[in-house]
């Protein structure tokens, strides 16, 4: 058992997190059912005091997909009171067993949640055939609970929906390798959780881990091998808090780039944005202006008025035809675009006419956004964009954990809470 009489033991747990971030001046974000918290605020008080982020995991620890509009709606509105009772500030919201449905994004928005991070994103890091009939039925009962998606560029971003932001959450976690597939090797949970942020690195996405803090000091040095590697690569990897996180994609979403003709294959690009901004270019030519090697054939534009020089408008074309679903996708993900016919095609990085949007299901969503993101991001043309991250980071990393007890009186108790 993880747990204790007092809450002694899950003190040193959480601080040994904290204390694990502090080289890289952030700090974890930490989501508690709002019955535990109101057991133990001077613990959560104390925590908060070292500028660590603490977010809703529910009233109690149950699963929303079992509760009705109605019922998500007053029992986040309960978890919510008894933050603002004990004064520990919020902006997300994590569900138990990530069991999210729409009526809780509704929810979510209604309430004026900042984020959530329910989405989970599967990291194929298990090699299934090497595990037995029990433990690979047990893992993929897991998957099917947590209602994951299939890791790629498009997936490991946020989005907005609505007013909400999405923020995904990668498994496996740690309750998914030590319960589920009988991984308890320090060694090995780095060696998966590094394997993660390399590849999460190549995406250019977020890393969201869930580390549950009674497992905190068992892999005090998995996590270490973790953020070490983050300082290997390279072009630099953001290591912040999911509220960081949603305070970027917010300053962000109010970038636009202005691309202005001035003379044939000549074009002056005004970039309305933030100094933190990470202003990216490909197949062209900068004119008077130092530029950075970054990633792959991209180049870094420190400057955010210049002109360049290109074979086409580094810009995507939208048929006059195409959704505005589309269009507000593309300026999300800070892509530049203008309307035009398709006798212009030509002119443009590439031309997109999709009249019937990018699907009605959460799947096709999914499906179809990852297809145009994969196809916009692969162009061997003329393009400026926005990159994801502020300040030329090239991907981030977020350390997270559910504090789902803090004793032994907690664990059980959540037995008859539910």
């Amino acid at each position: 058992m993880a747990f204790r009489f007092t809450e002694l033991r899950t003190r040193r747990a959480l601080y040994t997190v904290i204390a694990s971030l502090e080289p890289y001046q952030a700090v974890p974000t930490f989501f508690i059912p709002a019955v535990v918290l109101s057991r133990h605020p001077a613990l959560l008080a104390e925590i908060a005091g070292h500028r660590v982020e603490i977010g809703i995991h529910g009233y109690v620890h149950n699963d929303y997909r079992t509760l009705s509009h109605s019922e998500q709606h007053k029992q986040t509105e309960k978890a919510i009171s008894v933050f603002e009772e004990k004064q520990v500030s919020f902006q997300g919201f994590r569900n138990p067993y990530l069991g999210w449905t729409e009526e809780s994004l509704q929810v979510f928005i209604q309430l004026g949640f900042t984020y959530d991070s329910n989405d989970a994103v599967l990291h194929n890091v298990i090699d299934l055939d090497q595990l037995s009939p029990l433990l690979r039925s047990g893992y993929e009962k897991s998957l099917e609970l947590f209602q994951a998606i299939e890791c790629n560029t498009y997936t490991l971003r946020p989005y907005f929906a609505g007013q909400l932001l999405r923020i995904p959450t990668s498994i496996p976690d740690d309750e998914m390798l030590f319960d589920r597939l009988r991984i308890s090797a320090t060694r090995e949970i780095g060696r998966i959780w590094s394997s993660i942020m390399r590849h999460v690195y190549d995406l250019g996405g977020i890393y969201v881990l869930n580390l549950h803090p009674e497992r905190a000091v068992l892999c005090k040095q998995s996590l270490v091998a973790l953020l070490s590697y983050t300082r290997d690569r390279p072009l630099p990897i953001w290591v912040t808090s999911l509220r960081n996180v949603a305070q970027w994609w917010k300053e962000r979403s109010q970038f636009r780039l202005n691309i202005i003709p001035q003379a044939p294959n000549r074009w002056q690009v005004e970039a309305n944005c933030t100094p933190r901004a990470t202003l990216l270019a490909r197949h062209l030519v900068v004119e008077d202006q130092p530029t950075t090697p970054w990633y792959g054939v991209d180049v870094q534009v420190p400057s955010h008025r210049f002109s360049v020089h290109a074979e086409k408008c580094p810009c995507i074309g939208l048929s006059p035809q195409t959704s505005q679903e589309l269009e507000d996708f593309l300026f999300e993900q800070g892509y530049p675009f203008v309307r035009c016919s398709e006798q212009d095609a030509h002119l443009y990085a590439c031309y997109l006419d999709i009249p019937e949007g990018l699907g009605a299901t959460r799947k096709e969503q999914v499906q179809r956004k990852s297809r145009l993101l994969q196809q916009i991001e692969e162009l061997k043309a003329p393009l400026i964009y926005y990159g994801c991250w502020p300040n030329g980071y090239r991907a981030a990393l977020s350390i997270t954990g559910d504090i789902d007890s803090i004793t032994i009186q907690d664990f059980f108790r959540r037995i008859i809470e539910v």
